[in-house]
C-alpha cells in the first residue's frame, strides 16, 4: 500500500462505500430477517472528539442503537468492550443514519494498517438483533486452552479474523453462528467478505450449537499466530513509509514472512521487520545466501548485534548478490 494524498484516500473510501452498500442491499434482499450491524472496538480507541466515539454515538440525531459485548477479560473495564451498532433493522425503509455508515467506512479505511489496530471491525448481516449479537461475540470469544484454561480471543478484529479464516476455517465458521456475511477492510484498503458455507436450507447454523473446539496443538498454533500480529503490522508500516505496495491477502502473507524470521532465530523487532521486508521485496531465498546464513549463526550467540549491523559491513557487490540470490532448489520464475 502506497502513501496516498487526500483525494486518493477519498476515492478509496467512496469505492469501498459503494461496494459495501451494494453488498448490504443484496444481503437484505436475500433475507428480509437480516439486521445490519457494525462492530466497533474501543480497545483500539478513536480520539474523544471523533464522531464514532461512544460518547458521540449516544448524542447522534437520529438516535442509534448500540449494545456492549461484555468481553470476559474486560469485565472490570466495560468501556473497552466492543460495541455492536445497529445500522438497519428488518422492516426499516433504509439506514436510520446514512452518514454513520459512511463514517464507519472512512474510519475502517484510514485505520486498516494501523499498528494500533482497527476501531471499525466490520459490517455484519445477521438474523440476531444487536443485543443477541453482542452476547454472541462475548461467548464466542472465549477459547479454552488445555494448559492455561480459558482465554479471550478477539477473533472479530479484522487482522485476526483474516488469519483464522485462512488457517482454521471450521473454527471460524463456528464463531460466525447465525451470520450470513461479515465484511471488513483489509490492510490493502480492500473490502473483504467472510461468508460461512451453507448449512441446511436457511444458511443458518443453530445458535444453540456448541462452538467447535480446537485440539491442544491447534490452540497453541492459534495463539502463536496472534502473537505475530504486531510485528506484521510493523512490517506493513515500514513498507508503507518506503512507498512499497503490500502483497495480496496481506494479513496472511505478512504473517508467513514474520514466522520465517522467527524460524531463523530472529526475535528482535528491528531484525524481524528487516528480514520480513526483504522476503517480500528481494528474492524469496535471499536469507539462504551463505553470507546471511553466517550472520544468522553469529546472532545466535549474542544480543549486542543485529542482522542489519552485520550485513552493513559487507561490500555493495556482496549485498547485491544477496538481493538477487536464488537457491539451487528454487522453483523457476
Amino acid at each position: 500500500m502506497e502513501i496516498m494524498n487526500n483525494d486518493a484516500v477519498r476515492n478509496v473510501v467512496n469505492d469501498v462505500s459503494d461496494q459495501l452498500r451494494r453488498a448490504l442491499f443484496q444481503a437484505r434482499e436475500v433475507n428480509a430477517a437480516n439486521y445490519i450491524h457494525v462492530v466497533l472496538d474501543p480497545n483500539h480507541p478513536v480520539a474523544p472528539f471523533d464522531s464514532l466515539h461512544p460518547d458521540h454515538l449516544e448524542q447522534r440525531v437520529p438516535s442509534v442503537k448500540f449494545h456492549r459485548s461484555m468481553r470476559a477479560d474486560f469485565q472490570h473495564q466495560p468501556e473497552l468492550c466492543p460495541l455492536v451498532v445497529t445500522l438497519y433493522s428488518p422492516g426499516d425503509r433504509g439506514y436510520r443514519d446514512e452518514e454513520l455508515l459512511l463514517e464507519t467506512v472512512d474510519n475502517a479505511v484510514s485505520r486498516c494498517a494501523s499498528v494500533n489496530g482497527s476501531y471499525v471491525c466490520g459490517w455484519i448481516a445477521t438474523t440476531l438483533n444487536g443485543e443477541e449479537f453482542a452476547r454472541h461475540i462475548a461467548v464466542s470469544s472465549i477459547l479454552s486452552h488445555p494448559l492455561s484454561g480459558r482465554k479471550v480471543l478477539p477473533w472479530f478484529e479484522p487482522h485476526r479474523l483474516a488469519l483464522i479464516v485462512d488457517r482454521y476455517p471450521s473454527f471460524a465458521w463456528s464463531r460466525l453462528t447465525n451470520i450470513s456475511s461479515w465484511w471488513f477492510v483489509d490492510m490493502l484498503q480492500q473490502l473483504r467478505v467472510v461468508s460461512p458455507p451453507e448449512v441446511g436450507r436457511n444458511n443458518i447454523i443453530d445458535a444453540r450449537s456448541t462452538l467447535l473446539p480446537l485440539s491442544g496443538r491447534q490452540v497453541s498454533a492459534v495463539w502463536d499466530d496472534q502473537r505475530r500480529i504486531r510485528e506484521a503490522k510493523l512490517v506493513a508500516m515500514a513498507m508503507r513509509k518506503a512507498g512499497l505496495s503490500l502483497p495480496e491477502f496481506p494479513e496472511v502473507t505478512l504473517d508467513k514472512v514474520v514466522r520465517q524470521a522467527y524460524e531463523n532465530g530472529l526475535y528482535g523487532q528491528q531484525d524481524v521487520v528487516f528480514f520480513a521486508m526483504n522476503c517480500l521485496t528481494l528474492s524469496e531465498d535471499w536469507f539462504l545466501h551463505p553470507v546471511v546464513q553466517a550472520a544468522l549463526e553469529a546472532l545466535a550467540g549474542t544480543d549486542e548485534l543485529t542482522l542489519t549491523d552485520i550485513l552493513a559491513g559487507h561490500s555493495d557487490a556482496v549485498l547485491h548478490e544477496i538481493a538477487s540470490y536464488e537457491s539451487a532448489g528454487s522453483a523457476p520464475k
